[in-house]
């Protein structure tokens, strides 16, 4: 275990705003209303990023480190979310894929390499009519997948489907394939009032065959491997977790930037005929204060887990997942008491706490921050033992 004088230095540096990302607020704010009504980040955007190495901080190509890159993207997302949450979107959820990437074969990964350093790895979600199919050549990928944040951006997609013709579907649940971004069709569907500015259109796929040396094992990809080369931790970890509460990062700051859109909203004034503001705004900057605790505990968890190369145990892994849930709840109803609050003149959608309203509640609807499930299981897990003790 890290000592506690390591733990106390890691906590304050993760608690506090990458430096470097704070001086692009102001531009990423103006950009924000532009880019929601464009339903996609701009060039300029996507240069900061790669420019600043940010989207690149977990991909094959950046430098290895003992202390490991994934906190830093993760609060590099938070603080990029507090002005625009579909850039702290790209950042933590796109960004995150590289971190799948680093674990392919070296051929595969000199393959999506090939052009150039500046690779974006987009993902989409299986659907019902999703279908992969073994042949001697490779995979096919048929069908429609969904929800493929910053596919018109991205330069590679990453799926993943069960293959029940392949011949090692036995031991695979899941394979993962690795497509061209330019060889599938982005169809215009993602018409969410939240997090418009991350394009997650659906995209379609008509009978394409990926070659076996593209197509892999999922949760291989995923595993553990502690035998692993490289220095950095998330390359030897089990993948699934970090990948699962890399949004916390964007989630509460797209809460932090309402808050602070609240409060300039006033310009250093009470309104005159409600007293309820002051009392209104404590609470949730209260509420706030809990879930940043909240997010430095997962953080921390996760990082020592790494740092010492343990994987969670499965007690350890419902409770993240608990917590994750619980502190996108926490963000939501912080948010929503500043939106109730505010008059009529403020109920236009060009309003920034209006924005972040609206994106914290799509961001909330993910599923790797789902109440219902996560509580139950927890829950269950909880109240287990007393139940199986019981005469």
């Amino acid at each position: 275990m890290l000592d506690p004088a390591e733990h106390d230095l890691q906590l304050n540096q993760l608690s506090s705003p990458g430096h470097r990302a704070a001086h692009y607020l102001p531009m990423w704010r103006d950009r924000a209303a532009v880019a929601e009504k464009k339903r996609r980040l701009s060039r300029d955007t996507f240069n900061d990023l790669f420019t600043e190495g940010w989207l690149d901080l977990l991909s094959p190509r950046a430098p290895f480190t003992s202390t490991g890159n994934w906190p830093i993207l993760v609060e590099n997302a938070r603080t990029a979310a507090r002005a625009c949450p579909s850039t702290g979107w790209m950042l933590a959820l796109v960004g995150g894929h590289s971190s799948i990437a680093r674990r392919l074969s070296s051929a595969c990964i000199n393959q999506l390499y090939h052009d150039g350093p500046r690779q974006l790895f987009a993902s989409a979600s299986i659907s019902v009519d999703s279908l992969l199919s073994f042949e001697p050549e490779g995979v096919r990928v048929d069908g429609r997948w969904r929800f493929s944040s910053g596919i018109e951006d991205a330069t590679w997609l990453m799926l993943n489907a069960p293959c029940p013709t392949h011949p090692g579907n036995a031991d695979t649940p899941r394979f993962l394939v690795l497509i061209a971004a330019s060889e599938v069709e982005t169809i215009t569907s993602w018409d969410s009032c939240g997090m418009a500015a991350t394009g997650s259109h659906d995209v379609l796929t008509r009978g394409l065959l990926v070659p076996h040396d593209r197509v892999f094992a999922l949760h291989e990809m995923l595993a553990q491997n502690p035998n692993a080369l490289a220095r950095d931790y998330i390359d030897r970890v089990p993948l699934t977790p970090y990948l699962t509460t890399s949004i916390i990062g964007p989630i509460l700051g797209c809460a932090e930037g309402a808050l602070a859109e609240f409060v300039s909203a006033f310009g250093g004034s009470l309104p005159a005929n409600d007293s309820r503001v002051a009392e209104q705004a404590a609470h949730s900057a209260a509420q706030l204060h809990s879930a940043q605790l909240l997010y430095d505990s997962l953080i921390i968890r996760l990082h020592e887990a790494g740092a010492n190369d343990r994987a969670l145990d499965t007690q350890q892994l419902s409770q993240l997942k608990r917590d994750h849930a619980y502190l996108a709840s926490q963000c939501v109803q912080a948010v929503h008491r500043l939106v109730e609050k505010l008059g009529a003149s403020f109920l236009v959608a060009s309003n920034p706490l209006q924005r972040h309203w609206r994106d914290i509640q799509a961001m909330a609807a993910h599923r790797d921050v789902a109440w219902n499930e996560a509580m139950q299981a927890s829950g269950e897990a909880l109240l287990q033992p007393a139940t199986n003790g019981a005469p």
